[in-house]
């Protein structure tokens, strides 16, 4: 190598940004998973890239087991550190709620890095999540399904459930009611908050199947839908419900349980419960001291300075 190239060379390395560069280019490269051997490459920041690597490897071996499938194909893995570059990824028209979205047809998954933005959630959370919805593609042969029916699944292999949904629900049973399952396909023009509602309804209804009908449920129910194309016999066949008697079913008796057990988790409604209750003991106890009050009067009235006291 000539002096020219040498000093050509010094120069590329020493520009700003360059080392970080080809660190970043390093821990992008294609990486195979031992799952089904799938292979994921990486867009992320080097302080996350191998963490990824790890979460999506492991959620990739949960699902395929929990779906009986393999997995052979390439999924690019994007974590968004800036809203532009979650933009150029997606393209346009995705709710700004939204914390992370799957490409089905580009086998892409894109995500807001919960380090640099207030998504709620964890970044294992959302891997597992959008890795869920591309599993449930491979699992169909790439046929719809409900978009309840998705998001349940995603969130309840991810883990995703709070506290706060519970709460969330029971103000919309004892408010504006529930949302019926059949008009949740229009999620991504919903608002944050009846979004948020719509996840929460679509975890419980996967949820209540599976408690129902067994975590075979999937398998059953995916692989008649994928043998058979029709979704409503396959739902039929795997559960012994009409489709859309069962959804009225199941938002009739989580109402009623929400209704009825869940309602003092909501601190809107347990503070002001609490405090009258606290009010109703205090005017008990003025009420008891008053009556023993009496009972002495009378006592010391028809008994002069006995000192005995009735208890």
């Amino acid at each position: 190598m000539n002096t020219t190239n040498l000093y050509k060379l010094k120069d590329i390395l020493s520009r700003p940004g360059f080392f970080r560069a080809f660190l970043l280019f390093i821990l992008t490269i294609t990486i195979v998973s031992s799952a089904s051997a799938a292979v994921f490459v990486i867009d992320a920041p080097v302080s996350d890239s191998m963490h990824v690597h790890s979460s999506l490897d492991y959620h990739l071996e949960r699902i395929t087991s929990m779906l009986k499938i393999e997995y052979v194909d390439t999924i690019r893995v994007v974590i968004a550190t800036d809203l532009s570059l979650f933009n150029r990824a997606l393209g346009s028209g995705f709710p700004d709620w939204g914390a992370g979205a799957a490409v089905k047809a580009k086998k892409l998954i894109v995500i807001k890095s919960p380090s640099h933005f207030k998504v709620g959630k964890s970044l294992d959370e959302l891997l597992g999540h959008e890795l869920g919805h591309l599993m449930l593609d491979k699992a169909t042969g790439g046929k719809w399904l409900p978009r309840w029916f998705e998001e349940g699944f995603c969130q309840l292999v991810s883990g995703e459930w709070r506290l706060s949904q519970d709460i969330l629900v029971t103000r919309a049973v004892w408010g504006s009611g529930l949302i019926p399952l059949t008009a949740l396909e229009g999620v991504n023009s919903f608002g944050g908050a009846k979004a948020a509602l719509a996840y929460a309804e679509s975890y419980l209804a996967v949820s209540s199947l599976v408690k129902e009908m067994g975590s075979d449920f999937f398998v059953e129910f995916l692989s008649d839908y994928k043998n058979h194309g029709n979704i409503y016999n396959a739902f039929f066949n795997s559960t012994g419900y009409y489709y859309i008697e069962w959804a009225g079913i199941w938002q009739r008796k989580t109402a009623e349980k929400y209704r009825l057990v869940f309602f003092l988790l909501d601190s809107r409604l347990l503070f002001p419960l609490l405090a009258i209750l606290f009010i109703l003991l205090y005017i008990l106890k003025i009420y008891q001291v008053r009556k023993k009050k009496k009972q002495w009067q009378e006592h010391e009235r028809l008994y002069g300075d006995d000192k005995t006291f009735p208890t």
